[in-house]
């Protein structure tokens, strides 16, 4: 009879356990041996506590949630589905999303996403299906993708990023489904790579017509895939100043202008008694010969720039 009892205890202690571990909005049930929890259209404003261990999906779709917290699916580390769609997401804190290591389907599309922890993702390797689209996304990190191997869709459509890196999607392999229209591209010699990879890969882009330039202005509304073949060599220089804020006088900057539209600033510095600059854009020159187009450059610009760089050679004498 004790045995009977303690039987019954256990199996109602389970059972109790059970219906505790589901939050009291949500609707927890197992569903073809997974454990679903429904916690959609709920007016959510965070995450709920208390949801099953075992859960392998997860609902919160058109809640009202704006915040994920570094914590938030620590104890449903076995989850493999999140659709978090139609919330009002600005922030995703470091570390909300890395430990969800069995996660193949992540929807947090319909968002006001501004900052992503892309580096998060670099734990969801066996993610399959990525909806980020319709957020306000600025900035997409060439490395974002580089450990999902195994995606097959992806969506970054309808988000503010101007350009995307040359490799971004090298490492997505299985990938068959990529959409990235209605993004506001800078068509500069960055973004040719793209046009080209459009055209021939065998990953499927729909709605071509809307992958458009934004800018540069005469480019407005153009076609990613018939953007002119731009000529990507830098020209002269529009301005040569002595380079009076840096803190090596006797340095020249050069502003110069590809035929796309886009300015680069490189700086010029004399060999003698110069500290070596790590800038990328810097240049060591022996004289102002050097520098591309000097002598029809100067005289543009002919009392400022003169002035100018009387100003910098003096101050660069005195420092010898």
């Amino acid at each position: 009879m004790a045995r009977r009892l303690l039987q019954l205890l256990a199996l109602w202690t389970t059972v109790v356990g059970n219906v505790q571990c589901c939050p009291e909005l949500c609707s927890c049930q197992d569903k073809f041996a997974h454990q679903f929890a429904d916690c959609a259209y709920k007016d959510l404003l965070v995450v709920p506590v208390g949801l099953p261990t075992n859960v392998t999906t997860v609902s919160l779709s058109a809640n009202k949630i704006k915040l994920l917290k570094s914590k938030s699916f620590i104890s449903i580390t076995q989850v493999s589905s999140l659709w978090l769609a139609h919330n009002e997401i600005v922030t995703i804190e470091t570390d909300s999303l890395a430990p969800l290591i069995q996660l193949r389907n992540l929807d947090i599309s319909y968002n006001k996403i501004v900052n992503f922890p892309w580096e998060d993702l670099h734990n969801l390797t066996a993610l399959q299906l990525l909806k980020m689209n319709n957020n306000e996304m600025v900035n997409l990190p060439k490395d974002a993708f580089s450990t999902l191997k195994d995606l097959r869709s992806l969506r970054i459509n309808n988000n503010k990023f101007i350009t995307i890196v040359q490799g971004t999607f090298s490492a997505l392999s299985s990938m068959s489904h990529l959409q990235i229209f209605n993004n506001p591209f800078t068509c500069s010699c960055s973004l040719e790579w793209l046009r080209d990879w459009i055209t021939t890969t065998k990953i499927s882009i729909p709605e071509p017509k809307s992958i458009v330039c934004e800018a540069p202005e005469h480019l407005k509304g153009t076609m990613v895939t018939l953007i002119p073949k731009l000529d990507c060599m830098q020209s002269n220089c529009l301005h040569l100043i002595p380079a009076l804020a840096h803190e090596n006088y006797g340095g020249y900057e050069c502003v110069s202008k590809e035929k796309d539209d886009t300015k680069v600033v490189k700086t010029y510095q004399f060999t003698e008694q110069m500290i070596p600059d790590t800038n990328k854009n810097t240049e060591t020159i022996n004289t102002l010969s050097q520098i591309n187009d000097a002598s029809a450059v100067v005289p543009q610009k002919a009392w400022i720039t003169l002035g100018l760089a009387v100003l910098g050679i003096f101050r660069w004498d005195l420092q010898k």
